[in-house]
């Protein structure tokens, strides 16, 4: 069978906590040392951190390409370097009077349409304190010496932005949901919201609430997860217990939603050696599932023995055939002759 040690966990990151804090954590807890993440927090956000154990890491590539929601508390006002309300202020501003009562009376109209002008594709460029390299170094190393470099903008997709709640007492404060594509920096849409508004804001509050297939509420505390392992005599107990709870996903969830393609046992060991394939394409058409696109969209997921052992790509049509090309294999033959 797939080693125990290998799989998904799902983390309530807490606010405070970096995200390789958690992953550090869970070493301590597993004994295992190979694990990742999918996506980045903030130390200063906190939900969703989907981690991966084992060999699960490789599936990681395949998770980037996740979409997020996320739950973000924009205070107007205040602008920061960090875009956040850790940094230090580079901007600030007070409500007058008639911009109060003008916002109370028209029901915050103007903040409403600029949150809903937020949805459609856009460029935007990556705040100077993220981990996004030039010339090899993270830009936070260069804006912590105080220097801008330049960087280049990247597309991206905010599929929805809807505005949950918004207070206006000694600053003016909006809470809303947004779903967006990888990439997205959301502490940088506050900051945008603010200069568009005139007033400043920086990212008070934010929650990722789903990373692709996967959802806040099935994620585990990470201070629960110790009490558990404080009840276990040791880290393979420990290791053990996730796995009979069904707390440690198997990596298949993390392909939820693509496309899909059944092979035979020997097919599978082939793949699972690094060898490409050839199916005729009357077998290919009857073994490949691919919702809503055409197959050479992929990557897809190669079952065998109904699980995922592969993630492969088509690449070419040689003699009516499909030739198959894998792109990282998931498991070992060994494990696989087990299941």
């Amino acid at each position: 069978m797939i080693p125990a040690e290998s799989g998904l966990l799902l983390i309530n990151k807490p606010r405070g906590m970096a995200s390789f804090g958690v992953i550090s954590h869970l070493r301590r807890l597993t004994g295992i040392r190979r694990i990742g993440h999918a996506g980045t927090l903030d130390p200063f956000a906190d939900g969703l951190l989907v981690t991966c154990l084992g060999r699960a890491t490789a599936a990681v590539q395949f998770m980037e390409s996740y979409d997020k929601t996320y739950r973000l508390v924009a205070e107007f006002g205040r602008a920061t370097d960090t875009q956040d309300w850790t940094g230090q202020t580079i901007f600030s501003r007070d409500l007058t009077p008639a911009e109060r009562e003008d916002l109370q009376r028209t029901d915050f109209a103007s903040l409403r349409q600029a949150v809903q002008n937020l949805v459609g594709e856009r460029q935007q460029t990556p705040p100077m304190f993220s981990a996004v390299k030039v010339a090899g170094r993270p830009l936070y190393q260069y804006a912590r010496q105080g220097r801008e470099v330049r960087r280049d903008s990247r597309s991206i997709r905010i599929y929805r932005a809807e505005i949950e709640d918004i207070t206006l007492r000694e600053t003016l404060r909006a809470t809303m949901s947004i779903r967006c594509s990888k990439g997205t920096y959301i502490r940088t849409l506050a900051d945008g919201l603010g200069s568009e508004l005139g007033y400043g804001a920086h990212a008070a509050r934010l929650s990722r609430l789903t990373c692709g297939p996967f959802d806040l509420s099935q994620a585990l505390e990470p201070d629960q997860l110790q009490v558990w392992r404080d009840q276990c005599p040791d880290q393979s107990a420990f290791r053990g217990y996730l796995v009979q709870e069904g707390l440690l996903l198997p990596v298949d969830r993390a392909f939820a939603g693509f496309g899909t393609l059944q092979l035979t046992d020997p097919e599978a060991e082939r793949l699972i050696s690094g060898q490409e394939l050839l199916l005729t394409e009357e077998t290919w058409s009857q073994r490949i599932q691919v919702p809503g696109d055409v197959a050479s969209a992929g990557p897809i997921a190669a079952f065998g023995r109904g699980r995922v052992i592969a993630a492969v790509r088509p690449v070419a049509v040689k003699a009516d055939c499909i030739q198959i090309k894998p792109e990282r294999v998931l498991v070992d033959l060994a494990d696989f002759r087990q299941l």
